[in-house]
């Protein structure tokens, strides 16, 4: 790439492959924020009051070993004479960067980053992390911009990065605050200076860089984060008057466990405006959301049609782009389900919104009843009532407000009302014993969290209803449009979007708790009725049969591409009530071996059954780390090794 390309421009790449490329001495400024390999030297959690425990085991590539010496010769040959360079890092990795680069410069020093309002430390069994280090080098020639003594302390003080600037959706554990990164910008660089992020997150340091008027070069190997940084660069340069566009040039660069392919978005010019990327339909128990940023990069270059015989939730199938599209799944409930959007059933439609409307009614009640309800549970916690007299008034109170509980569900699929005034009697009951245990073994429970375990108990009361009408088989065969609202309902508000089934057939995942509550489906609504959704359906045809038989009538091409994401080998391998066994895993390997015409991705759980399918010459075999937040019945465990498998 030519020099002047290099000036303004994001890249989605490891940033080994791509520094390579960058010109000598072409550098002002190197501003980054490597990872600390703090969360492969975790040794444990840190207990919070009144919410989950912390780890400062931040996420999956902080688990992979990182060597300074990787980038440390690099960024001296990039790094102009008279440059800078600042890195974030930690205790453990400081050493590591002073013996890579403190002879290479005329002085080398460190910053102090202190956190004003670090995670909290409920033990007082050591000192707080409130600090990070910044690494820092640079050579006599250069100028820096001080204006005051105060700016020559080395040390920066603020609070962590937070809302409305911290981003959600992705969550990136390591956002630094634009504010500190504006400040060392200002000190250390001067205006159409090009600073350089080989580690960019979801870009602060670029927006930090366009705020203070800077050229920017930014590298980030995550294609999530990637779209992130460049969603919020775009922004501040928008604000800045700064104008940018995209560079259709794609170079496939291989790293050393999973190839990557480098997207360039040149600064410079006027940008496209694109497309927001599809979202899965739903949550799905083993869906491959969080797995697409080993997915993406590794499809082929390019293919005609995509095929995808185990479409789940739909997350490859949503992000990926093909002439036409062909997904299967053995999910009867699951293909109606897509069939219902695609054909935009407004029976099915009505029904959602009933369900939803319904919802809506239960929170209502809640706030109608909360403050009686509370006066019950005081009286019990105070024990100025007993635990019989406790169920007697909760009892009571249902059986009087029996017309106003019945009112909760909508008149269209309003049926069995007396399971959930059982339900709500059942729950409140169970709820506040427990409360009071809790209570009496820790502390009293702050007002809001007494709220929300209220409300928690009628919320769940309500699914546990629609529970019951999805597991009324005569609803099944009488009614698939409400059938298929029902499934749609459970899946998206049962526990982790777990999917499990007694022996009897019925679905019995327990509602999804607290942090469910405020969940609505309005939204998902408004987006199976999208105009970007709705085209991807027009070119989509939908099948529900067993695997193979969907690849052999649907035959793909050579040109064709299959995405594979069957059920996992495990003792544990009923899908969607169907077995799929260890020999279906065996039909599966044989017709993809032997008989597939088409280029191939397989993921899945790595076992030595699955491996030795697929340890074959000419099949690339690679791995990755997959940690799940939950585990039923001990099915996975928490953190486990999973295989990316091509026959390309």
């Amino acid at each position: 790439m030519k020099d002047s390309n290099w000036r303004k421009c994001l890249i989605c790449d490891d940033s080994r492959n791509v520094i390579k490329q960058i010109p000598d001495k072409s550098i002002d400024l190197i501003l980054t924020d490597p990872p600390y390999n703090i969360g492969k030297h975790s040794t444990g959690n840190i207990p919070l009051l009144g919410r989950a425990p912390m780890n400062n085991d931040v996420a999956d590539w902080d688990w992979v070993d990182f060597f300074p010496e990787e980038w440390a010769n690099e960024f001296i040959r990039v790094l102009k004479p008279n440059g800078n360079l600042f890195i974030f890092t930690s205790y453990n990795q400081l050493g590591r960067w002073y013996n890579c680069l403190d002879h290479k410069f005329d002085t080398s020093n460190f910053m102090i980053w202190h956190k004003t309002n670090p995670a909290p430390k409920i033990f007082k069994a050591g000192f707080l992390n409130s600090c990070e280090m910044i690494f820092t080098c640079w050579n006599k020639k250069h100028t820096w911009n001080f204006i005051s003594q105060k700016e020559m302390h080395n040390f920066l003080e603020s609070p962590i990065c937070m809302r409305p600037e911290r981003l959600n959706n992705p969550k990136h554990p390591a956002q630094k605050p634009v504010s500190i990164l504006k400040k060392i910008i200002e000190i250390a660089s001067n205006e159409d200076d090009i600073i350089f992020d080989p580690f960019m997150g979801v870009g602060s340091i670029g927006v930090a860089a366009m705020n203070k008027k800077r050229k920017f070069i930014g590298i980030e190997i995550n294609p999530i984060y990637f779209d992130a940084a460049k969603k919020r660069i775009v922004n501040e340069m928008n604000k800045q008057e700064y104008p940018i566009t995209e560079n259709s040039k794609e170079i496939v660069c291989k790293t050393t466990v999973i190839n990557h392919q480098q997207t360039i978005w040149d600064l410079d010019k006027p940008a496209k405006k694109s497309q927001p990327r599809l979202q899965p339909l739903l949550k799905w128990a083993g869906g491959k959301e969080k797995e697409l940023k080993y997915i993406i990069p590794n499809l082929p270059k390019k293919f005609n049609n995509y095929y995808e015989p185990f479409v789940g939730g739909g997350s490859v199938f949503t992000a990926v782009n093909a002439n036409h599209f062909f997904i299967n799944d053995y999910s009867s409930e699951l293909i109606s389900l897509y069939r219902y959007i695609a054909e935009q059933n407004e029976t099915f439609f009505k029904y959602v919104e009933s369900i939803n409307h319904s919802w809506d009614n239960a929170h209502a009640f809640f706030e109608k009843h909360i403050l009686f309800l509370t006066s019950i549970y005081s009286d019990y916690q105070k024990d100025t009532i007993t635990k019989d007299e406790l169920k007697h008034a909760i009892i009571e109170f249902c059986h009087s407000q029996a017309n106003d509980i019945s009112s909760i569900i909508d008149n269209t699929i309003k049926q069995h009302c007396e399971v959930l005034t059982l339900e709500i009697q059942n729950n409140l009951f169970r709820k506040m014993s427990r409360m009071k245990v809790l209570e009496q073994e820790k502390h009293l429970l702050p007002l809001k969290d007494l709220y929300n375990n209220i409300e928690t108990s009628i919320k769940s009361a309500l699914y546990m209803y629609f529970r019951h009408l999805y597991n009324t088989k005569q609803i099944e065969t009488g009614n698939n449009e409400l059938y298929c609202a029902l499934f749609l309902f459970i899946r998206n508000y049962c526990y982790s979007g777990m999917f499990r089934y007694n022996d009897h057939g019925e679905f019995n995942v327990p509602y999804g708790g607290i942090g469910y509550n405020t969940k609505n489906m309005g939204k998902k609504l408004q987006y199976y009725r999208s105009d970007s959704l709705l085209e991807r359906f027009n070119n989509t045809t939908i099948s529900n049969y067993d695997f193979e038989q969907f690849l052999r009538m649907s035959n793909p091409q050579e040109n064709d591409f299959i995405f594979l994401d069957p059920p996992y080998d495990s003792e544990f391998s009923t899908y969607a009530q169907n077995e799929f066994t260890r020999k279906d895993q065996q039909r599966l390997a044989d017709y993809m071996l032997k008989e597939c015409r088409s280029k191939w991705m397989l993921v899945i759980k790595n076992t030595d059954f699955i491996y030795s399918l697929y340890n074959h010459e000419g099949i690339n075999i690679r791995f990755f780390d997959k940690k799940y937040l939950v585990s039923f019945m001990n099915r996975n465990d928490k953190k486990v090794t999973h295989l990316l498998i091509t026959n390309y």
